[in-house]
């Protein structure tokens, strides 16, 4: 068996590849959209043919590249036959197994994430008849499983049944590796491990504590987090109600940014928020390259509907930034503008959003009780410990409640680390508000300067 996982660390998501290296033929399962080129050159690197591509079920937080990997190498593309999708395709079975040489794939139906989700478990028949692992797509997660967003309760229900009745009856060494990993908005406890055992999931998943059905939905249904607000197009471009499409940006010049800009294009700085801090082009939306979730957080906060310029300071950092925003389907980006001198030769009104140390903020606090701390990470992070007398909004609701945040009184805004925290400080320079500071190095260097807690 030829067994190879790719982890796309800045989403979570998680593809395999699976085949026989002695007859020379494989399957691929859930490919990512930007990451076609790796799975075509690992398995002709690997002598395989990859003959069937496999998705568990239709994603919701990336674009497939189920479609232009199987037009590539010609092969199958296999979805559950519960799946609504408007394209050609293979539909499999419950029991259905596939033949690679000596590796066999058994359909192992588990609906609850999504009506159409399977599991996948595999068997090295050259190895023994039982099983080695599954493939679990977004029905079991290292730490936790998916989240019932399209059906509600009863998707919740079916998820138990799917868990405990179909999955957790394998035997307690049967590896599981899922399709999404710590990063992934698709869960709410995932580990940063990539894979388990059915044993350890059974004694340690927190998800899986409650075996009665009802206190299972319960306590799934809990603090469900809002659905993203990229999920809707997502969904509709993996089921080919939207074809996507790839962008085809224009290199730009400094002084093209100007007449861009007037026509309604948005621009999106990717430098870090130090030196996008310093100086950057007023009206800008900074979301570092380096940023965990970076093509989601320009998702959720460019301007919709509107074109989008790039702003980077290396080539590197633009076709990444193209990579990972044709991943979440975001793909009307009109231009970019490479160089570390851009913003001055830009002739265009300079903005600053000013970064401070955590112990700085710690000595402006006691200097000035006008000072507003704006917390913006997510509850779970805030109930672990926050600034005294903080202002707690979390990132994704900052647009929405910009009336609960003082005009008049200078705003320090903090996250774990300070990319987050610059992100909402760009929006909200859109919007108007102007004594902000950014603390670069977040609660993270703010409890490890020892400096108060509060857990209210």
């Amino acid at each position: 068996m030829i067994f190879k996982a790719f982890h796309n660390e800045a989403s979570g998501c998680l593809s395999y590849l699976v085949g026989c290296g002695r007859h020379g033929v494989a399957a691929v399962v859930d490919p990512v959209r930007g990451d076609v080129d790796q799975y075509v050159t690992t398995a002709t690197a690997r002598g395989l043919t990859i003959t069937h591509v496999i998705d568990t079920h239709i994603h919701a937080d990336h674009v497939s590249g189920n479609r232009e990997l199987a037009e590539r190498t010609g092969a199958l593309l296999c979805l559950h036959a519960a799946a609504d999708i408007r394209f050609p395709h293979t539909a499999l079975e419950e029991g259905q197994r596939l033949t690679f040489g000596s590796v066999e794939l058994r359909v192992l139906h588990t609906p609850g994430h999504t009506p159409e989700s399977m599991c996948l478990v595999v068997t090295d028949t050259a190895r023994g008849p039982e099983p080695w692992f599954a493939l679990t797509g977004d029905t079991l997660f290292v730490g936790d499983v998916g989240r019932p967003d399209f059906g509600g309760e009863t998707a919740a229900a079916d998820l138990h049944r799917s868990l405990f009745e179909r999955v957790l009856r394998l035997d307690n060494a049967v590896e599981v590796y899922p399709a999404h990993g710590a990063g992934s908005a698709c869960g709410r406890a995932m580990s940063g491990k990539v894979g388990s055992t059915i044993g350890f999931e059974r004694r340690f998943n927190v998800a899986l504590r409650h075996a009665e059905r009802e206190a299972f939905v319960r306590a799934l249904m809990e603090g469900l987090p809002p659905r993203p607000p990229t999920m809707d197009r997502i969904i509709a471009k993996n089921r080919g109600i939207i074809v996507p499409t790839r962008s085809t940006p224009a290199r730009l010049e400094p002084r093209d940014l100007g007449p861009r800009l007037a026509q309604g294009h948005a621009l999106v700085d990717l430098r870090d928020p130090p030196t996008f801090g310093v100086g950057h082009i007023a009206g800008s939306l900074n979301v570092w390259i380096e940023s965990p979730q970076f093509a989601e957080r320009v998702d959720r906060f460019a301007p919709p509907g509107r074109p989008l310029i790039l702003l980077g300071e290396t080539e590197a950092d633009v076709a990444r930034a193209l990579s990972a925003l044709a991943r979440v389907g975001l793909d009307d980006v009109a231009g970019c503008v490479i160089g570390t001198g851009a913003v001055p030769a830009s002739g265009l009104p300079v903005a600053e959003l000013p970064n401070i140390g955590a112990v700085e903020l710690g000595r402006r606090l006691g200097a000035d009780r006008d000072l507003v701390v704006l917390d913006v990470r997510e509850p779970f992070e805030w109930e672990e410990g926050h600034v005294p007398g903080a202002l707690h909004i979390p990132m994704g609701e900052v647009a929405t409640r910009l009336g609960e945040i003082p005009r008049e009184r200078p705003v320090a805004l903090v996250c774990r680390g300070g990319p987050r925290s610059s992100t909402v400080g760009s929006l909200l320079l859109g919007q108007g508000f102007s004594r902000l500071l950014n603390v670069w190095g977040g609660m993270g260097a703010w409890m490890e300067a020892g400096l108060p807690v509060s857990q209210d």
